[in-house]
């Protein structure tokens, strides 16, 4: 039986995170099964799911990214998961949509949209929201990749989308995801 085990690292961007990271994880007999990295405005975040299964290495595990945090001045989590946690959020049938916010940078753009899909039960899978050059303006963009039950009236979610949108003085906009990498070949 496999032990699972999920890692996040945070901390200044340089060559090498991961790298050292992985090179831990392969000491210890641990294969990364999932991985996502990126960097914001010169900080490094990495969050990972890995498992082995080698009994009882999670202390050694835990004690040699403790050093590596220390090492390289990164805040380093691990967190043991069951076999049950790695199955992800359901809310019954889905259909993944793409939905993209447009507009001024202002404080609570992320939370106007978030809490419309939440009050709906629509689950976030991967959001990304940055300021980007567009012409000669700054404008801020977010892009949300959700699954929406099939249960749900598509209609009344966008309306209420951009009904938030308007209050915000966002441009909105949800297409599934299919349609979405057709028109702009992802």
């Amino acid at each position: 039986m496999n032990e699972w085990v999920a890692i996040s690292v945070i901390g200044r961007d340089r060559p090498g995170i991961v790298a050292s990271t992985s090179r831990v994880l392969y000491r210890h007999q641990y294969n990364i099964e999932d991985l996502s990295q990126t960097t914001l405005r010169g900080q490094f975040a990495m969050i990972l799911i890995a498992s082995t299964s080698q009994e009882g290495t999670l202390t050694g595990l835990k004690r040699d990214f403790e050093e590596l945090a220390k090492d390289l001045s990164l805040e380093i989590n691990l967190r043991k998961i069951k076999p049950e946690e790695l199955t992800p959020f359901g809310s019954g049938e889905t259909e993944p949509f793409i939905l993209t916010v447009r507009g001024e940078d202002r404080p609570g753009l992320v939370y106007g949209i978030a809490e419309v899909l939440a009050e709906r039960g629509i689950n976030i899978t991967n959001l990304d929201a940055k300021v980007a050059r567009v012409g000669q303006q700054l404008e801020y963009i977010q892009l949300f990749e959700v699954d929406i039950p099939k249960r749900l009236d598509f209609g009344f979610i966008q309306e209420k989308l951009k009904e938030r949108g308007q209050e915000m003085g966002v441009a909105v906009d949800l297409q599934h995801r299919e349609i979405f990498r057709a028109i702009n070949r992802i």
